[in-house]
């Protein structure tokens, strides 16, 4: 039987705190709301916690049971984009070692050796029938927290580069080994551009949430004097270009991205472009369904193939032309900028 003492028992029914030393009644903890935990699951898929995620994800049948039919239609894509984004060789690869991998890159599984020892890059070997791919990066910058330009992180930029490496890895394997003789020197140009077009739409896709504002933070500088004069440069803008079509095409979308108040018509598409540049960082945090809308865009988008192989080209999803070949660029622009400042009107004036 537990007796209180008169001190304790006026000051539970006056409503005041007891005297020091005495025991406080007990309370029981908040119940955990659906909201909180969807909230988690959101947060920490945005922000690229991948750990953190893992956990969150394996919340009891119950707790995921009680979210709203939306909610759950939201983690059941983080869970596709987790699996997809970060598959078991992940973690392999990240400690260090040398490992036989298969990752698997637009429907294609590669078998490929991951040497962390090597000097970064991709190396193809034929031997008969069987393909082996060796393949390097930096394991100690997979998902390192330090940070980097601009708001970034380092691992951010590696998410990005390790699905570049890939995608390109992806490449190579498909294209016989004829394809790549008595090339011009403008062709060595054209299936650079095509290999590294090939790295950006997959490490848009496969790099999770972090690396996709990163890569496009990349991709949309290419517009700019400083960023935009190297050989590869035009393979980030059509990539950018291709962005820009989707945030003008459905800007409900969208909502995160916001337009500026005004565009001139003269290379809108630059302007833009270089606006959206400087609003894209590592703390803008999308929603998961502006997430999801992108990467089903980049998906899209990278059926873009076979035409970027033979001509150069991409088609936008507004129908138009990107020449990745500056030459041939030169008479598709103004196309490209009439569209980009008719829909930044059109949007305007809603």
């Amino acid at each position: 039987m537990r007796y209180w003492t008169i001190p304790v028992l006026l000051a539970c029914l006056a409503g005041l705190p007891a005297a020091a030393g005495a025991e406080a009644p007990k309370t029981k903890p908040a119940a955990s709301r659906p909201g909180d935990l969807y909230d988690r699951i959101a947060g920490a898929y945005m922000k690229g916690e991948w750990d953190q995620l893992e956990k969150e994800l394996a919340a009891s049948p119950k707790e995921l049971a009680a979210l709203s039919q939306a909610q759950q239609s939201d983690v059941a894509y983080v869970r596709q984009a987790l699996a997809e984004c970060r598959p078991a060789w992940w973690k392999q690869c990240k400690a260090g070692r040398k490992v036989l991998i298969r990752p698997t890159v637009w429907d294609r599984t590669l078998n490929a050796t991951y040497d962390p020892n090597g000097k970064g890059g991709i190396e193809l070997k034929t031997v008969g029938r069987e393909q082996t791919l060796l393949i390097s990066w930096d394991a100690g910058n997979m998902d390192n927290p330090d940070p980097a330009e601009y708001g970034f992180l380092k691992g951010d930029l590696a998410g990005l580069g390790v699905w570049h490496t890939l995608g390109i890895a992806a490449t190579w394997a498909a294209m016989p080994a004829q394809a790549l003789a008595n090339l011009s020197e403008k062709d060595k140009l054209r299936l650079q551009l095509y290999w590294d077009f090939r790295g950006n739409v997959t490490g848009l896709y496969y790099g999770g949430p972090p690396a996709r504002r990163r890569g496009l933070h990349i991709y949309l500088a290419a517009y700019m004097e400083k960023y935009g004069k190297g050989p590869m440069a035009a393979s980030r803008r059509a990539v950018a270009s291709m962005f820009l079509t989707q945030v003008l095409s459905s800007p409900a979308k969208y909502p995160s991205l916001k337009l500026p108040d005004t565009l001139a018509a003269e290379s809108a598409e630059e302007k833009l472009a270089v606006y959206f540049k400087f609003k894209i960082g590592r703390k803008t945090y999308w929603t998961i369904a502006e997430d999801k809308a992108f990467r089903e865009a980049v998906k899209a988008f990278a059926a873009n193939d076979k035409e970027v192989l033979q001509a150069g080209k991409v088609t936008l999803p507004n129908g138009l032309v990107y020449a990745l070949m500056a030459e041939d660029d030169a008479s598709l622009r103004a196309k490209r900028d009439a569209w980009v400042k008719a829909q930044f009107d059109k949007a305007g004036a809603k």
